[in-house]
């Protein structure tokens, strides 16, 4: 029974690179942990580094090609470790459990790898559009002044205009002030006249009593 569930496990699919890789790295020894569940981790965290890192499609495509090795590498382990646990045939429900777990991680990571790889073409018809869209709002800066720098055109031209009305206002002001000195002015240069023209009559007046008196007297003494 156990050598015909070991016989009946079909032999991985691997490519020559995968091949290659496991014969390079001599197994899964602690020196060379190639396949390990943490190195597949490692390079799924690179591939997303270069996906955020927006490097380019040959950093990208370098790093997806790294992580589907290394799924491959990890794929073979696993099914190394089924066809032992079936040999040996301990617990062979357990792995064939853990060996559906791990294709579903598989299955999921893949599902992952396409979707990423989907959002970094996205991402990348999204910044071309970005750049379309700039270029075009360059062209159209240049042409028209932008918003920002008509509207602080407009206050700068309304504050001059402000300060032009308070100029206005103040020598409006200034103007009544004058106005207001020269009507007093007058009024005092008025009085003054009034004053002296007061002051001449009576003096007239005084000069004209005077020389009545000396005829009265002058005919007084002739008589006598």
């Amino acid at each position: 029974m156990t050598s015909n569930a070991a016989s009946s496990l079909p032999p991985p699919s691997l490519d020559i690179e995968t091949l290659r890789e496991r014969i390079l790295t001599g197994g899964s020894g602690a020196a060379n942990p190639r396949g390990t569940l943490t190195k597949v981790a490692g390079r799924f965290a690179e591939f997303a580094r270069s996906l955020s890192d927006g490097g380019g499609g040959a950093s990208s495509s370098s790093a997806a090609e790294a992580l589907r090795t290394e799924l491959s590498l990890h794929e073979l382990e696993v099914r190394k470790l089924v066809m032992s646990a079936r040999a040996s045939d301990r617990n062979s429900a357990r792995y064939d459990a853990a060996l559906s777990r791990t294709e579903g991680s598989l299955a999921s990571v893949q599902a992952d790898i396409e979707a990423l790889t989907g959002a970094l073409a996205r991402e990348r018809r999204t910044k071309r559009n970005r750049e379309e869209y700039d270029a075009l709002a360059r062209m159209g800066n240049d042409a028209h002044p932008p918003v920002r720098e008509t509207r602080a055109e407009l206050e700068r031209v309304e504050a001059e205009i402000q300060a032009v009305r308070d100029d206005v206002r103040r020598a409006r002001n200034e103007l009544l002030v004058r106005e207001k000195q020269m009507r007093a002015f007058l009024q005092c240069l008025g009085d003054l006249r009034a004053s002296l023209s007061e002051e001449e009559l009576r003096k007239e007046v005084a000069g004209e009593g005077g020389d009545g008196g000396g005829k009265k007297r002058k005919r007084h003494e002739g008589v006598l």
